[in-house]
């Protein structure tokens, strides 16, 4: 790395007559200044900066990682440079220019027309990825086998609303963690979090199989709460770590589509073990035994080598992770810093006007998914279907899932339509509740249809994901964000369920009134969020017309303080 950077310094005076030096890598160039200030950050300053006087230290003396001036309070890509002898100041957008690869058009959608080094992203398409997608499914999974257990016997030992009340706790279990969690990855590297997190919930999965009680599924059901909290958190944080807004936007989608992923695969698990006879464990047991010690065994493997960070990414090299820093500077958020700032939450509950407008909107779109994540197989039911066809019929769901996420997700990477793309997706669930308060019981098809596709509404969580990471800066608020919003999800798993009360079986008009009212509230709601995003960018072009505004700075501001962050809503 040192003699890299040897080779590279070029000496130019400033039109001041000060020293510059330029250090060009690959694709990348950073500027040094030997009259600069020391990096100096707090809410009202925008800019970060690390300089020497010794010539001499700064380029063939030694860095301490140690150094007072290398902290927790700084950004990590920040502190990654500091610790290679180079400092992040400018990246020169020419040299990225003068390196473009041509990409062909069919892959324009999911890698885009950046300038940085296709196979630099792909290798991170093929290790970060996986560990995504795995994470997801095993999570949509694990909450899907309750879904499937009802019509493999588990309610059988149940009466009255107990059944509910499973995926009650669960939700109750995850909301109480969430916080906790959070914190902890704010504290401690999210991979390995993430690693220890997976391998005990695949653990609880497994006891299930122990279970006979109500008392004990209690127990194991919140137990699974609280340790599948860090899956989506960790989930989108990695996903900023790595990608620009609109490649993220691809990636969340992509990954997100393993909830699709996991009703199919769980329907094909359930249909299989419902052949299975025992005289010591029904088949719902043996399912959650299998899927449990599956997942134990892909939690130690997260552990050990999902990467921190890119500044720790074993399969990158050096110039390589460099690189990547430099592709994802124009999102204006950062990477990392693991120090906690209080400043941050309270920005984002008092100052923020945009989050209690997303926090409702979350909690109306997700009503559905609470509902009918737990009740589907049930519903189905009602149609007239016996245990084996309606835990079949929900394999067309996760496949329907799947393809609403990907391909609203791709338009959105490619037109950056987000408030007209997620608007749109409301009005299929519209129309899906009123076929299903409308139709007798008895026209199955029609009543399948409608209950299919309500579960467009149930996927904007995924659009949620892709605005709280792509219009969120400084890490602590925009992991906070991330977890409230999971927060309120789950309270929507908590009170959807308790609508599917036993004395309205099996119309269950109350619940599906609720589903069409909350899905309508959400049309309006998401294009006042739209609104409030485009009077903010617009003010804020106006503010800086005009003036020479410094950009891609590694500071870990805020998307207020940091009066060049854009949101990304419609662009």
């Amino acid at each position: 790395m040192e003699n890299l950077v040897e080779n590279s310094i070029r000496h130019n005076p400033d039109e001041n007559g000060a020293k510059r030096y330029n250090i060009v890598i690959p694709n990348v160039m950073f500027s040094i200044t030997d009259i600069e200030k020391a990096a100096e950050l707090n809410k009202q300053q925008s800019e970060v900066s690390f300089t020497t006087n010794d010539e001499e230290k700064l380029f063939g003396g030694e860095v301490s990682t140690h150094d007072e001036s290398i902290n927790d309070d700084q950004d990590v890509a920040l502190r990654f440079l500091k610790q290679n002898h180079i400092t992040f100041d400018q990246l020169s957008e020419d040299d990225l220019q003068n390196n473009n690869i041509p990409i062909d058009e069919t892959k324009v959608i999911f890698y885009g027309s950046h300038k940085t080094n296709l196979k630099i992203i792909r290798k991170v398409d093929y290790v970060i990825l996986p560990f995504l997608c795995l994470t997801y499914l095993f999570m949509f999974l694990d909450k899907a086998l309750l879904n499937y257990a009802a019509s493999m016997g588990i309610k059988r030992n149940l009466k009255g609303n107990e059944f509910s009340n499973l995926g009650t706790i669960f939700s109750a279990a995850y909301i109480f963690m969430e916080p906790v969690v959070t914190y902890i990855i704010q504290r401690y590297p999210v991979s390995k979090v993430m690693g220890i997190f997976i391998t005990i919930w695949g653990i609880v999965l497994a006891c299930h199989s122990a279970c006979k009680t109500y008392a004990s599924l209690m127990i194991v059901r919140t137990l699974l709460g609280f340790f599948e909290a860090s899956s989506a958190v960790g989930c989108i944080t990695i996903s900023g770590m790595y990608y620009t807004k609109s490649e993220q936007s691809a990636r969340i989608g992509f990954w997100a589509t393993q909830a699709g992923t996991g009703y199919v695969v769980g329907g094909l698990i359930s249909f299989g073990f419902q052949h299975y006879h025992s005289e010591h464990f029904t088949s719902w047991q043996i399912m959650f035994l299998v899927v449990g010690l599956v997942t134990v065994a892909f939690g130690l493997l997260t552990f050990f080598y999902l990467p921190d960070n890119v500044t720790n990414a074993w399969f990158l090299t050096q110039e390589e992770k460099l690189e990547v820093v430099g592709h994802i500077r124009a999102n204006q958020t950062g990477l990392e810093t693991k120090k906690f700032k209080k400043h941050q939450i309270k920005e984002l509950f008092f100052k923020d006007k945009l989050t209690w407008s997303m926090l409702l909107l979350t909690a109306c779109s997700q009503i559905s998914t609470g509902a009918i994540g737990t009740f589907s197989v049930t519903i189905t039911s009602t149609f007239g279907f016996d245990g084996y066809r309606s835990a079949l019929l929900q394999l067309p769901i996760g496949g329907l899932v799947a393809l609403i996420i990907i391909i609203t997700t791709q338009m959105i990477s490619k037109w950056g339509q987000l408030t007209l793309i997620t608007t749109l997706m409301y009005i299929p669930a519209v129309i899906g509740a009123i076929v299903l308060i409308t139709l007798p019981l008895s026209h199955s098809v029609g009543n399948l249809l409608g209950l299919y596709l309500i579960y467009s509404g149930s996927c904007v969580i995924t659009n949620i994901y892709i605005w709280n990471s792509c219009n969120t800066s400084g890490y602590t608020k925009r992991i906070f964000r991330n977890a409230v919003t999971m927060v309120v999800y789950n309270i929507s798993c908590i009170v959807a369920p308790q609508m599917f009360r036993v004395k309205d079986a099996p119309m269950y008009m109350p619940a599906k009134i609720t589903l069409l009212v909350t899905q309508a509230v959400c049309i309006p709601l998401q294009l006042f969020v739209g609104y409030l995003c485009h009077k903010e960018n617009t003010k804020r072009d106006k503010e800086q017309a005009g003036r020479n505004i410094e950009k891609y700075k590694f500071a870990d501001l805020t998307d207020i303080e940091n009066r060049s962050f854009r949101a990304y809503f419609n662009d």
